[in-house]
Protein backbone atom coordinates (compact mmCIF):
# COMPACT_ATOMS: atom_id res chain seq x y z
CA UNK A 1 0.00 0.00 0.00
CA UNK A 2 1.22 3.49 -0.89
CA UNK A 3 -0.21 5.93 1.64
CA UNK A 4 -0.91 9.42 0.30
CA UNK A 5 -1.99 12.48 2.30
CA UNK A 6 -3.49 15.44 0.46
CA UNK A 7 -3.21 18.38 2.84
CA UNK A 8 -6.30 20.62 2.79
CA UNK A 9 -5.28 24.22 3.47
CA UNK A 10 -7.27 27.44 4.01
CA UNK A 11 -7.65 29.20 0.66
CA UNK A 12 -6.97 26.01 -1.29
CA UNK A 13 -8.25 25.32 -4.78
CA UNK A 14 -10.76 22.56 -4.04
CA UNK A 15 -10.11 20.65 -7.27
CA UNK A 16 -6.42 20.33 -6.39
CA UNK A 17 -7.49 18.61 -3.15
CA UNK A 18 -10.21 16.31 -4.48
CA UNK A 19 -8.71 15.82 -7.95
CA UNK A 20 -5.69 13.79 -6.81
CA UNK A 21 -8.01 11.33 -5.07
CA UNK A 22 -9.78 10.76 -8.41
CA UNK A 23 -6.49 10.29 -10.24
CA UNK A 24 -5.08 7.77 -7.75
CA UNK A 25 -8.37 5.85 -7.60
CA UNK A 26 -8.32 5.68 -11.39
CA UNK A 27 -4.70 4.49 -11.21
CA UNK A 28 -5.72 1.65 -8.90
CA UNK A 29 -8.46 0.64 -11.31
CA UNK A 30 -6.12 0.84 -14.28
CA UNK A 31 -3.53 -1.20 -12.41
CA UNK A 32 -6.02 -3.95 -11.65
CA UNK A 33 -6.95 -4.07 -15.33
CA UNK A 34 -3.26 -4.45 -16.14
CA UNK A 35 -2.77 -7.09 -13.46
CA UNK A 36 -0.70 -4.97 -11.07
CA UNK A 37 -2.70 -2.93 -8.56
CA UNK A 38 -0.37 -0.19 -7.21
CA UNK A 39 -2.37 0.08 -3.98
CA UNK A 40 -2.61 3.87 -3.80
CA UNK A 41 -4.48 4.85 -0.61
CA UNK A 42 -5.13 8.60 -0.74
CA UNK A 43 -6.94 10.64 1.87
CA UNK A 44 -7.55 14.31 2.67
CA UNK A 45 -5.97 15.48 5.92
CA UNK A 46 -5.99 18.84 7.71
CA UNK A 47 -3.95 20.45 10.43
CA UNK A 48 -7.01 21.10 12.59
CA UNK A 49 -10.46 19.52 13.12
CA UNK A 50 -13.42 20.66 11.06
CA UNK A 51 -14.00 21.73 7.47
CA UNK A 52 -11.41 23.76 5.58
CA UNK A 53 -12.63 26.73 3.52
CA UNK A 54 -11.43 26.87 -0.06
CA UNK A 55 -10.61 30.18 -1.75
CA UNK A 56 -14.13 30.38 -3.21
CA UNK A 57 -15.82 29.47 0.09
CA UNK A 58 -16.46 25.82 -0.62
CA UNK A 59 -16.09 23.68 2.48
CA UNK A 60 -13.56 20.88 2.06
CA UNK A 61 -14.14 18.13 4.62
CA UNK A 62 -10.92 16.32 5.58
CA UNK A 63 -11.06 12.63 6.36
CA UNK A 64 -8.76 13.01 9.33
CA UNK A 65 -6.63 15.47 11.30
CA UNK A 66 -2.91 14.93 10.89
CA UNK A 67 -1.56 12.36 13.30
CA UNK A 68 2.04 12.94 14.42
CA UNK A 69 2.49 9.19 14.66
CA UNK A 70 1.18 8.37 11.18
CA UNK A 71 3.57 7.80 8.30
CA UNK A 72 2.84 8.56 4.67
CA UNK A 73 4.72 7.70 1.51
CA UNK A 74 3.56 10.81 -0.35
CA UNK A 75 2.39 14.20 0.94
CA UNK A 76 0.65 16.45 -1.57
CA UNK A 77 0.28 20.19 -0.85
CA UNK A 78 -2.48 21.65 -3.06
CA UNK A 79 -2.75 24.93 -4.91
CA UNK A 80 -3.68 27.94 -2.80
CA UNK A 81 -5.03 31.32 -3.88
CA UNK A 82 -4.65 34.52 -1.88
CA UNK A 83 -3.29 32.96 1.31
CA UNK A 84 0.33 32.18 0.55
CA UNK A 85 1.82 34.19 3.40
CA UNK A 86 -0.57 32.84 6.04
CA UNK A 87 -0.23 29.27 4.82
CA UNK A 88 3.55 29.29 4.54
CA UNK A 89 3.88 30.72 8.05
CA UNK A 90 1.89 27.85 9.62
CA UNK A 91 4.57 26.45 11.92
CA UNK A 92 2.58 23.32 12.74
CA UNK A 93 2.25 22.46 9.05
CA UNK A 94 5.96 23.14 8.45
CA UNK A 95 6.97 20.92 11.39
CA UNK A 96 4.62 18.12 10.28
CA UNK A 97 5.93 18.19 6.73
CA UNK A 98 9.53 18.06 7.94
CA UNK A 99 8.69 15.17 10.25
CA UNK A 100 7.03 13.23 7.42
CA UNK A 101 9.98 13.94 5.15
CA UNK A 102 12.31 12.66 7.87
CA UNK A 103 10.33 9.42 7.90
CA UNK A 104 10.81 8.99 4.18
CA UNK A 105 7.79 10.69 2.66
CA UNK A 106 8.08 12.29 -0.77
CA UNK A 107 6.72 15.83 -0.22
CA UNK A 108 5.01 17.34 -3.27
CA UNK A 109 3.44 20.73 -3.88
CA UNK A 110 1.45 22.44 -6.62
CA UNK A 111 1.36 26.10 -7.64
CA UNK A 112 1.36 28.41 -4.58
CA UNK A 113 1.51 25.35 -2.35
CA UNK A 114 5.23 25.35 -3.19
CA UNK A 115 5.54 28.39 -0.87
CA UNK A 116 4.69 26.11 2.07
CA UNK A 117 7.10 23.47 0.81
CA UNK A 118 9.84 26.12 0.59
CA UNK A 119 9.08 27.24 4.16
CA UNK A 120 10.26 23.81 5.37
CA UNK A 121 13.78 24.53 4.09
CA UNK A 122 13.73 21.33 2.03
CA UNK A 123 14.22 23.34 -1.17
CA UNK A 124 17.13 25.51 0.02
CA UNK A 125 19.94 25.39 -2.54
CA UNK A 126 17.84 23.16 -4.78
CA UNK A 127 15.68 23.50 -7.87
CA UNK A 128 11.92 24.07 -7.73
CA UNK A 129 9.10 25.45 -9.82
CA UNK A 130 5.81 27.21 -9.11
CA UNK A 131 3.21 29.09 -11.12
CA UNK A 132 5.00 31.49 -13.47
CA UNK A 133 2.96 34.47 -12.21
CA UNK A 134 4.23 33.84 -8.65
CA UNK A 135 7.90 33.66 -9.60
CA UNK A 136 8.89 37.18 -8.55
CA UNK A 137 7.17 36.95 -5.16
CA UNK A 138 8.66 33.49 -4.60
CA UNK A 139 12.20 34.63 -5.37
CA UNK A 140 11.88 37.52 -2.91
CA UNK A 141 10.60 35.29 -0.12
CA UNK A 142 12.85 32.28 -0.77
CA UNK A 143 16.11 33.52 -2.31
CA UNK A 144 17.95 30.29 -1.47
CA UNK A 145 15.77 28.25 -3.84
CA UNK A 146 16.85 27.93 -7.48
CA UNK A 147 13.53 28.74 -9.06
CA UNK A 148 12.87 27.49 -12.60
CA UNK A 149 9.34 28.72 -13.42
CA UNK A 150 9.66 27.63 -17.04
CA UNK A 151 9.40 24.01 -15.84
CA UNK A 152 6.02 22.40 -15.29
CA UNK A 153 7.47 19.80 -12.94
CA UNK A 154 10.66 19.41 -10.89
CA UNK A 155 11.31 16.03 -9.25
CA UNK A 156 14.28 15.86 -6.86
CA UNK A 157 13.37 12.45 -5.53
CA UNK A 158 12.37 13.40 -2.01
CA UNK A 159 10.52 16.57 -3.04
CA UNK A 160 8.50 17.38 -6.15
CA UNK A 161 7.14 20.79 -7.20
CA UNK A 162 4.66 21.55 -9.96
CA UNK A 163 3.51 24.72 -11.75
CA UNK A 164 -0.04 26.06 -12.11
CA UNK A 165 -3.26 24.81 -10.54
CA UNK A 166 -4.06 22.10 -13.09
CA UNK A 167 -0.48 20.86 -12.88
CA UNK A 168 -1.79 18.64 -10.07
CA UNK A 169 -2.87 16.37 -12.93
CA UNK A 170 0.66 16.28 -14.34
CA UNK A 171 2.05 15.71 -10.86
CA UNK A 172 -0.34 12.85 -10.11
CA UNK A 173 0.37 11.17 -13.46
CA UNK A 174 4.08 11.51 -12.71
CA UNK A 175 3.61 9.93 -9.28
CA UNK A 176 1.44 7.17 -10.75
CA UNK A 177 4.28 6.34 -13.13
CA UNK A 178 6.97 6.61 -10.46
CA UNK A 179 5.22 4.68 -7.66
CA UNK A 180 3.11 2.48 -9.93
CA UNK A 181 4.33 2.08 -13.48
CA UNK A 182 4.53 4.09 -16.72
CA UNK A 183 1.90 1.76 -18.19
CA UNK A 184 -0.54 2.60 -15.38
CA UNK A 185 0.08 6.32 -15.82
CA UNK A 186 -0.46 6.05 -19.57
CA UNK A 187 -3.77 4.24 -19.03
CA UNK A 188 -4.91 6.90 -16.52
CA UNK A 189 -4.02 9.67 -18.97
CA UNK A 190 -6.18 8.04 -21.64
CA UNK A 191 -9.10 7.44 -19.30
CA UNK A 192 -9.07 11.00 -17.92
CA UNK A 193 -8.16 12.60 -21.28
CA UNK A 194 -5.08 14.26 -19.83
CA UNK A 195 -2.11 15.17 -22.02
CA UNK A 196 0.83 13.34 -20.44
CA UNK A 197 3.37 15.18 -22.55
CA UNK A 198 3.33 18.58 -20.85
CA UNK A 199 6.80 19.50 -19.62
CA UNK A 200 7.00 23.28 -19.74
CA UNK A 201 5.10 26.36 -18.59
CA UNK A 202 6.76 28.48 -21.26
CA UNK A 203 3.82 28.52 -23.70
CA UNK A 204 1.57 29.88 -20.93
CA UNK A 205 3.87 32.55 -19.52
CA UNK A 206 2.77 36.16 -20.02
CA UNK A 207 5.78 38.43 -19.63
CA UNK A 208 4.84 41.78 -18.11
CA UNK A 209 7.18 44.76 -18.03
CA UNK A 210 8.33 45.47 -14.45
CA UNK A 211 7.45 49.07 -13.53
CA UNK A 212 7.69 49.23 -9.76
CA UNK A 213 11.48 49.22 -9.48
CA UNK A 214 11.69 52.99 -8.83
CA UNK A 215 14.49 53.76 -11.32
CA UNK A 216 13.25 56.67 -13.47
CA UNK A 217 16.12 56.41 -15.95
CA UNK A 218 15.43 52.74 -16.55
CA UNK A 219 11.74 53.55 -17.06
CA UNK A 220 12.76 56.05 -19.75
CA UNK A 221 14.81 53.34 -21.45
CA UNK A 222 11.92 50.88 -21.19
CA UNK A 223 9.51 53.32 -22.84
CA UNK A 224 12.04 54.08 -25.59
CA UNK A 225 12.51 50.37 -26.32
CA UNK A 226 8.77 49.64 -26.22
CA UNK A 227 8.09 52.33 -28.82
CA UNK A 228 10.56 50.73 -31.24
CA UNK A 229 9.60 47.07 -31.29
CA UNK A 230 9.30 46.95 -35.07
CA UNK A 231 12.53 48.80 -35.79
CA UNK A 232 16.23 48.54 -35.00
CA UNK A 233 17.36 49.23 -31.43
CA UNK A 234 20.82 49.59 -29.95
CA UNK A 235 22.21 49.77 -26.44
CA UNK A 236 23.93 53.17 -26.99
CA UNK A 237 20.69 54.71 -28.28
CA UNK A 238 18.72 53.29 -25.34
CA UNK A 239 21.33 54.67 -22.95
CA UNK A 240 21.11 58.08 -24.57
CA UNK A 241 17.31 58.04 -24.22
CA UNK A 242 17.73 57.21 -20.53
CA UNK A 243 20.36 59.90 -20.01
CA UNK A 244 22.92 57.34 -18.84
CA UNK A 245 26.16 55.84 -20.03
CA UNK A 246 25.99 52.46 -21.72
CA UNK A 247 27.60 50.51 -18.88
CA UNK A 248 25.52 52.29 -16.26
CA UNK A 249 22.29 51.54 -18.11
CA UNK A 250 23.26 47.90 -18.56
CA UNK A 251 23.94 47.51 -14.83
CA UNK A 252 20.85 49.40 -13.64
CA UNK A 253 18.53 47.88 -16.25
CA UNK A 254 19.49 44.36 -15.27
CA UNK A 255 19.07 45.17 -11.58
CA UNK A 256 15.63 46.73 -12.16
CA UNK A 257 14.14 44.27 -14.65
CA UNK A 258 16.24 41.12 -14.51
CA UNK A 259 17.05 41.53 -18.22
CA UNK A 260 19.54 43.31 -20.40
CA UNK A 261 17.91 45.99 -22.59
CA UNK A 262 18.26 43.84 -25.71
CA UNK A 263 16.87 40.65 -24.14
CA UNK A 264 14.05 42.82 -22.77
CA UNK A 265 13.21 43.79 -26.36
CA UNK A 266 13.17 40.15 -27.38
CA UNK A 267 10.70 39.36 -24.59
CA UNK A 268 8.45 42.21 -25.70
CA UNK A 269 8.60 41.15 -29.34
CA UNK A 270 7.77 37.53 -28.57
CA UNK A 271 4.88 38.64 -26.36
CA UNK A 272 3.56 40.89 -29.16
CA UNK A 273 3.89 38.02 -31.64
CA UNK A 274 1.95 35.72 -29.30
CA UNK A 275 -0.94 38.19 -29.15
CA UNK A 276 -0.99 38.43 -32.95
CA UNK A 277 -1.00 34.65 -33.28
CA UNK A 278 -3.88 34.44 -30.81
CA UNK A 279 -6.05 37.17 -32.33
CA UNK A 280 -5.27 37.48 -36.06
CA UNK A 281 -4.95 35.21 -39.10
CA UNK A 282 -1.81 37.05 -40.29
CA UNK A 283 0.96 34.94 -41.80
CA UNK A 284 4.05 34.21 -39.75
CA UNK A 285 6.14 36.22 -42.22
CA UNK A 286 3.85 39.23 -41.86
CA UNK A 287 3.64 39.24 -38.08
CA UNK A 288 7.38 38.54 -37.74
CA UNK A 289 8.12 41.70 -39.72
CA UNK A 290 5.64 43.68 -37.61
CA UNK A 291 7.57 42.84 -34.44
CA UNK A 292 11.01 43.57 -35.84
CA UNK A 293 12.16 40.37 -37.57
CA UNK A 294 12.70 40.51 -41.31
CA UNK A 295 13.88 36.89 -41.44
CA UNK A 296 10.89 34.64 -40.72
CA UNK A 297 13.11 31.57 -40.31
CA UNK A 298 15.12 33.25 -37.56
CA UNK A 299 11.89 34.42 -35.94
CA UNK A 300 10.49 30.87 -35.95
CA UNK A 301 13.63 29.51 -34.29
CA UNK A 302 13.64 32.27 -31.67
CA UNK A 303 9.92 31.85 -30.99
CA UNK A 304 10.29 28.13 -30.39
CA UNK A 305 13.34 28.65 -28.18
CA UNK A 306 11.37 31.10 -26.02
CA UNK A 307 7.98 29.33 -25.89
CA UNK A 308 8.70 25.68 -26.57
CA UNK A 309 6.28 25.76 -29.52
CA UNK A 310 6.50 26.76 -33.16
CA UNK A 311 4.33 29.75 -34.17
CA UNK A 312 1.93 27.33 -35.86
CA UNK A 313 1.68 25.12 -32.78
CA UNK A 314 1.13 28.16 -30.57
CA UNK A 315 -1.67 29.43 -32.82
CA UNK A 316 -3.33 26.01 -32.91
CA UNK A 317 -3.35 25.86 -29.11
CA UNK A 318 -4.21 29.46 -28.15
CA UNK A 319 -5.98 31.14 -31.07
CA UNK A 320 -9.31 32.75 -30.19
CA UNK A 321 -10.35 32.67 -33.86
CA UNK A 322 -12.57 29.59 -34.13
Amino acid sequence: MIRIAVLALPGCVASSVSGPLDVFATANRAGRELGRDPGFAAEVVAMRPGPVMSFHNLQVMPQRVVDPGARYDIILIPAVIGETEAVSSDRNAVDWLNAQHGRGACVCAVCAGVFLLAATGLLDGREATTHWALAEAFRIRYPLVRLTPELLLSDLGDVVSAGGVTAYLDLCLHLAARFGSPEIAARVAKVLLVDPGRRSQEPYIVHSAPRGHGDAAVLRAQRWLEERLAGPVSLPDAAAAAGLGTRTLLRRFRRATGDTPLSYVVRLRIEAAKRLLETTPRTVEDLAASVGYADACSFRALFKARTGLTPGQYRARFSVLR
